[in-house]
């Protein structure tokens, strides 16, 4: 049997698969939402879940593939966003690297970038900095965030209070941007 829900006035069809598990799944199929949950949650708290993620399932819905760009949505309109991606990131990286590595004092031995499922950037025991074309997606702010912290490991391999220290004194409201940056993992 097929439910609905509304979300600014559109309406989301769904459909409830009870099944013996812990968590509340969902997929989004063709013109409705399947949930999966067990027979003991009730309804509200399931159309809770469709509507905290109804920007998504509408989209997915209509069939409009976007993309975020430096934190700016796009329509995809068949174009190569990993190539996008290429494109556009580098420079920004390297405009962000150059300005803080002569701040901090610290040099990279090596940049380069990759398409990476788990980690925004990362920073080698040689001091060689690899960063993730996926940062493109994000806000500037959050860029420069992600470059900072790296260089910062050049000085600081760990996470201690020393490296949070680091960073800090280069970007005050680091606190502000890591919260900011947890928004995005969805997107890596």
């Amino acid at each position: 049997m097929m439910d609905k829900v509304f979300f600014n006035g559109i309406e989301i069809k769904y459909k409830i698969v009870k099944k013996p598990i812990k968590n509340l799944y969902l997929e989004v199929k063709d013109g409705f939402v399947e949930v999966r949950c067990n027979g003991f949650v009730p309804k509200l708290r399931i159309e809770k879940f469709i509507l905290k993620y109804a920007g998504h399932i509408i989209q997915k819905l209509q069939n409009k593939e976007i993309f975020y760009l430096f934190g700016k949505k796009y329509d995809k309109n068949s174009m190569d966003v990993k190539e996008i991606f290429k494109e556009k990131l580098p420079p920004v990286v390297l405009k962000y690297v150059k300005i803080y590595s002569q701040k901090m004092n610290v040099h990279p031995s090596k940049i380069s970038f990759r398409f990476n499922k788990t980690r925004w950037g990362s920073c080698s025991a040689k001091n060689a900095l690899s960063f993730n074309y996926y940062l493109a997606q994000l806000p500037e702010d959050l860029i420069e965030y992600v470059v900072v912290h790296e260089l910062a490991h050049i000085r600081h391999k760990n996470h201690s209070k020393d490296f949070w220290a680091e960073v800090e004194k280069y970007l005050p409201d680091v606190t502000k941007r890591r919260k900011n940056l947890r928004k995005f993992e969805k997107l890596l």
